[in-house]
C-alpha cells in the first residue's frame, strides 16, 4: 500500500476511533486487502519513512492526524492495549493531579486493571498498568471525567489503591487529604483508610 492510500485509511480510521492511534488489530483492517506478511512489511516501511510511527509494540501512531498531540494519548493507548479488561486511573496520577503528593506525573499514567500488571514505555510517556482484584461491580462507580477517555478513581480510592498494592505512602500529605474525603467525618475516614 502506498502512503498516500494508507493516509486516506487512516482519516477514515480516525473518524470512527477520534484518536491517532491504531492498533496491529486495527492494521488488519486497513490492510484488509493483503496479507499478514505484506501487511507487516508495509507497516515497518511507513514506519521508517515516516508516515506512521510506532509507539510500542502492537500500537502505531498517524502523525498527521488532529489528534496526534492529545493530551490523553496514555489513556487512548491504555484503552487499545487493554481493550478486554476494565481500566481505571488511579493511584500516583491523580493523587498527583489533587496535589496530594509532591510528585508531579508528567507523561507518566498510573492505571488500575483486571488484566495482568505491566509497565509499558511508548514513544510519548509511560503507561503502568496495575492488577487489581476488586469485584466489577465495585469498579463500575469511576466516571470518565470530561476532557478524558478512562474513568478516573477519586481521590480517597487512589489512596485505598496505593495501599492497597503497597505502595510508599511517604509522599502522602495527609492535610491535603483530608480535603478530598467527606467533611462530616474526615477523622474517622482517615483512620478507617489507614485501620
Amino acid at each position: 500500500m502506498k502512503a498516500l492510500e494508507l493516509q486516506y485509511r487512516l482519516q477514515q480510521l480516525e473518524l470512527q476511533t477520534n484518536t491517532a492511534l491504531f492498533s496491529y488489530n486495527q492494521a488488519k483492517v486497513l490492510f484488509a486487502d493483503e496479507n499478514e506478511k505484506t501487511m507487516y512489511t508495509a507497516l515497518c516501511r511507513h514506519t521508517k519513512k515516516g508516515v506512521i510511527q510506532k509507539v510500542c509494540k502492537g500500537v502505531w501512531l498517524n502523525p498527521l492526524s488532529r489528534f496526534a498531540q492529545n493530551d490523553t494519548r496514555l489513556e487512548e493507548l491504555a484503552l487499545l492495549l487493554r481493550v478486554d479488561h476494565y481500566n481505571y486511573v488511579s493511584l500516583e496520577t491523580v493523587l498527583s493531579q489533587a496535589s496530594v503528593i509532591s510528585q508531579q506525573m508528567f507523561s507518566y499514567l498510573t492505571v488500575m486493571t483486571t488484566g495482568a500488571s505491566k509497565l509499558i514505555k511508548a514513544s510519548f510517556g509511560t503507561l503502568e498498568f496495575t492488577h487489581t482484584k476488586r469485584d466489577l461491580i465495585e469498579l463500575s462507580c469511576h466516571k470518565v471525567p470530561k476532557g478524558h477517555k478512562l474513568p478516573w478513581a477519586s481521590v480517597e480510592i487512589a489512596y485505598r489503591d496505593l495501599k492497597r498494592i503497597g505502595r510508599n505512602l511517604e509522599m502522602i500529605d495527609m492535610n491535603e487529604l483530608q480535603n478530598f474525603l467527606p467533611s462530616k467525618s474526615k477523622r474517622t475516614n482517615i483512620e478507617q483508610i489507614n485501620g
